[in-house]
């Protein structure tokens, strides 16, 4: 029996940071199919972008491309419009891919803090971000991921995911981060105590930057007060990294919440985040 032709989709989105009489500002522009970008208006001098998909979610087959650069001394955050879906894919299709390559020049900051990723069960992803940056930059990743929705009583038992980061530091490895799920039997897999301890919300901060190992105490500090079995922070080479664990999206969201404004130095929350 044949297997039925679906339409995919395809996006792509470029944008490159300049900087304007003290002001980060928008500088070329590119995006087409389901990529749209977002420009909400801020307060001070930083630029903020937001991540559309058109689409609705992601599904098997469908390919998101992204290119980020930052001119010297910008400061600029993208963020998303909402959580990112990733819904159930047929055996047949091929995993969807999202490649996201940033540049941050000297002097530069880019925080990228989209919503989190909901993976349905059966769903398929590879992702990939690479960041090129210099020793005087910064850049703040953030990614939370919610296996199943649980709030609708869904169970995850399948998956296929592979999510990459990669960081160069003046042409240099210093960070090579990877994620491996690929099961059939994903409630036994996050059961396990070296993986999730039965939470399946779990989220990855990476801070790199010269100032990234003076944060450590400040951020264990919000850390034993509000998750200190859930989260636990390390610093070193000029990078801070933050891991942690929930039951669902909320109890994720709550500690990242207090977290990030150690991270940025008490800038605002990104517009779409603020309700």
């Amino acid at each position: 029996m044949s297997t039925a032709v679906l339409q995919r989709a395809r996006g792509w989105f470029g944008l490159t940071a300049k900087l304007r009489d003290g002001q980060t500002v928008r500088g070329d522009l590119e995006q087409g199919g389901c990529c749209r970008l977002l420009f909400p208006r801020v307060d001070g001098a930083s630029l903020e972008a937001v991540t559309v998909n058109i689409s609705g979610g992601i599904a098997g087959g469908d390919r998101i491309e992204g290119r980020i650069a930052c001119a010297p001394d910008t400061e600029l955050l993208v963020t998303s419009q909402a959580a990112e879906r990733i819904y159930r894919a047929r055996a047949s299709d091929i995993p969807p891919e999202i490649l996201t390559s940033c540049h941050i020049a000297a002097g530069a900051r880019l925080d990228w803090l989209p919503h989190g990723t909901i993976f349905f069960d059966g769903s398929q992803l590879r992702r990939h971000m690479t960041v090129e940056m210099e020793a005087s930059s910064s850049f703040l990743f953030l990614e939370s991921r919610m296996f199943g929705r649980t709030g609708s009583g869904e169970i995850l038992q399948t998956l296929a995911l592979r999510d990459r980061l990669t960081v160069r530091r003046d042409g240099r490895l210093i960070l090579e981060d990877l994620v491996r799920l690929e099961s059939d039997d994903m409630s036994a897999l996050m059961a396990r105590k070296a993986v999730s301890s039965d939470q399946f919300a779990v989220v990855t901060l990476v801070l790199v930057s010269p100032v990234a190992e003076v944060r450590l105490e400040a951020v264990r500090d919000v850390l034993d007060a509000i998750a200190p079995h859930e989260f636990a922070a390390s610093a070193w080479n000029g990078m801070l990294v933050i891991r942690g664990v929930a039951s669902g999206c909320w109890s994720l969201e709550k500690p990242i919440r207090q977290i990030l404004p150690v991270l940025r130095d008490g800038r605002p929350m990104p517009a779409t985040w603020r309700s």
